[in-house]
């Protein structure tokens, strides 16, 4: 019974990643991409993008996520498309003012700040609007169940980020055409989905708008800071290396980070299902709950420890970015700490304290930002890695001791410390040895060895379900 359930869990968890998956494509694509470009081209343009996205989640002021809340429950007497619409007029009201104070009166500041060029400010709050729009549209989409819409137009979204405002790349390495075909992708997009909701989206009377904003605007503004210093992190370190080590390192950082990335493969789908069945279950379910939490620490280290023994593969492939060979390791550690969260965390949401994840992430992005102004300058690429390891773990420590006291899902504090003992090795030895392959693969391997023993019990159920998975497939076929 206990595999059948196990078989249905990772049943459910693989449908919820098929848009994912298909994402990853793309986010595969644009690492290539990256790879081929040079150093110096890519760094300012991700570090626009990067900013985009923060921006994006500061002007949304978090009414996507009132709009998921009440969308079923519109306050005010309000219809489910109209509040669609209120919502992106808030947004679109503070984002417009918000760009054009910025634009015209703290430009040069802004700019150097942010380790961009003037004439890229106005273009960033334009694409951070249209961003903006797009998200709103893909959650409508999600909410009213047009599934292939909202797949379409999901991956159409994450190709905008990720990928089509690098194609020009190949024939010039200005800044602002790039940041231009991010503009144009995010249009068109915008353009194409907003036509096919307009016709039926109509504002609220003034005399409601006043109640939906006293309902949506506290929901959503409360959730907004968590989303907008997560997205600062990386940026701060973008910034500091592009102000301080130049636009080869940024660029390397850039890749660097992109590649990190592939460990979230191991992530797929699985947000999207954990949250709601923690909640649905954390009463009656602790212990699988616990063993889901083990199961994924045992996969993301298992993918650690392999991409960090076989990162040399991929710097044959692209040499020109086999500068960041040193720090791969720990921006790996970074995204590491981010996804080991959703098997730590959850305890803040359960005992409705979500003001904890917040100061989390705010201690983080202090942290990598105080890092960064002491590292960066002395030490470049390497000290801005540091500093973005180091202030996701304090982001990680934080959120997992509170979540922690409000709801357990650590059946063992011994196992999880000694897997993260035998990470910092790994990171160790891959930022140390990187020139040296086959001793970083002999002593990376002894960690994925000893990794496979600690966590042998969630080595065999994988097995005994994925085994079971390929028997009912079988029989499936046999029976076509």
């Amino acid at each position: 019974m206990a595999l059948e359930k196990g078989e249905g869990f990772i049943g459910n968890v693989l449908k919820y990643s098929v848009a994912t998956w298909l994402g990853f494509g793309i986010t595969g694509a644009a690492l290539i991409i990256k790879g081929l470009l040079p150093a110096e081209v890519q760094g300012e343009p991700v570090t626009f993008m990067t900013y985009t996205a923060a921006l994006m989640n500061l002007g949304i002021l978090g009414l996507d996520q009132s709009l998921l809340r009440f969308y079923k429950e519109p306050p005010a007497g309000a219809a489910p498309r109209g509040l669609f619409g209120a919502c992106a007029a808030f947004s679109g009201a503070f984002m417009l003012g918000m760009g054009l104070v910025c634009s015209v009166f703290f430009a040069r500041p802004l700019a150097a700040a942010l380790g961009l060029g003037v004439p890229l400010i106005p273009l960033l709050f334009l694409n951070a609007a249209l961003y903006m729009l797009v998200r709103y549209l893909n959650v409508l989409l999600r909410l009213e169940g047009d599934i292939k819409a909202y797949t379409l137009e999901t991956l159409w979204m994450q190709g905008c980020y990720n990928l089509f405002y690098l194609l020009p790349g190949f024939f010039t390495a200005s800044s602002t055409v790039l940041a231009l075909a991010a503009v144009l992708s995010f249009g068109v997009v915008a353009i194409a989905f907003g036509c096919r909701v307009s016709a039926s989206v109509r504002l609220p009377a003034p005399a409601q708008l006043g109640g939906i904003a006293r309902a949506v605007l506290p929901y959503g503004v409360a959730l907004a800071p968590a989303q907008v210093l997560f997205t600062l992190n990386s940026g701060i370190c973008l910034s500091f290396i592009g102000n301080y080590a130049g636009e080869r390192a940024r660029g390397l950082f850039a890749f660097g980070f992109s590649l990190a990335q592939l460990v979230t493969a191991i992530q797929a789908g699985f947000s999207t299902y954990w949250g709601p069945y923690v909640f649905a279950h954390y009463r009656d379910e602790q212990a699988r709950i616990g063993q889901v939490h083990d199961v994924l620490n045992f996969l993301v280290f298992a993918f650690f420890c392999c991409l960090v023994m076989l990162e040399d593969i991929v710097f044959l492939i692209f040499p020109d970015k086999a500068g960041c060979m040193a720090v791969f390791p720990l921006l790996m550690l970074g995204v590491v700490f981010n996804i080991l969260c959703e098997g730590t965390v959850y305890g803040n949401a359960i005992a409705r304290r979500p003001w904890h994840d917040t100061v989390g992430i705010a201690l983080g992005a202090a942290a990598n930002l105080g890092l960064c102004t002491v590292l960066v300058p002395r030490a470049g690429l390497g000290g801005a890695a540091l500093a973005l390891a180091a202030g996701n773990g304090v982001m990680f420590l934080y959120r997992t001791l509170t979540g922690q006291y409000y709801y357990r899902t650590v059946p063992s504090a011994a196992k999880t410390v000694s897997g993260f003992l035998l990470a910092f090795g790994v990171t160790a030895a891959g930022c140390l040895l990187y020139d040296r392959f086959w001793l970083k693969l002999l002593l990376v391997g002894a960690a994925l060895f000893l990794y496979c023993t600690l966590y042998r019990a969630q080595l065999q159920k994988l097995w005994r379900i994925g085994l079971g998975i390929l028997r009912k497939l079988a029989k499936r076929g046999d029976g076509a």
